[in-house]
């Protein structure tokens, strides 16, 4: 049976495309929440790790667990804050930037693969209708 609560469809969603993300990046160690990192922090940077956490909506915490993963596979880097030293602030390495573009193949791909399900006037509709959304609720 399939439901059609939207929450429940949209996670639903989310998650299947999560799980082949994950499979498909496994081979690079990166995990999609890794990725969102990455991504967030490419069109942040510099920030301070806690802003980062508010950006991606976690608790530092689990932030934390993730940078020192990334910091471990040489991806990120983390930076003493120059006025207040219990402070870091976040910085992608040359290493992250290739690596971030073959995830977005990935991710592209599994995307496409999804969306031509769809007519190209549907995926048009789909789209605004989930930008509007995401607007809305933001």
């Amino acid at each position: 049976m399939i439901h059609s609560k939207f929450g429940f469809l949209s996670y639903e969603i989310s998650h299947i495309i999560r799980q082949r993300f994950n499979k498909q990046a496994e081979s690079m160690g990166i995990t999609h929440s890794q990725w969102r990192a990455l991504v967030h922090l490419s069109e942040n940077e510099n920030c301070r790790q806690i802003d980062l956490a508010d950006i991606l909506n976690v608790k530092p915490i689990t932030l934390a667990r993730q940078i020192d993963l990334l910091e471990e596979l040489s991806l990120v880097k983390r930076v003493n804050d120059k006025e207040d030293r219990r402070v870091f602030r976040l910085k992608l390495t040359t290493k992250a930037k290739p690596i971030i573009k073959e995830l977005w193949n990935i991710a592209d791909a599994i995307e496409n693969e999804i969306c031509n399900m769809l007519s190209d006037e549907e995926k048009e509709i789909l789209s605004k209708l989930l930008i509007t959304i995401k607007k809305q609720i933001n």
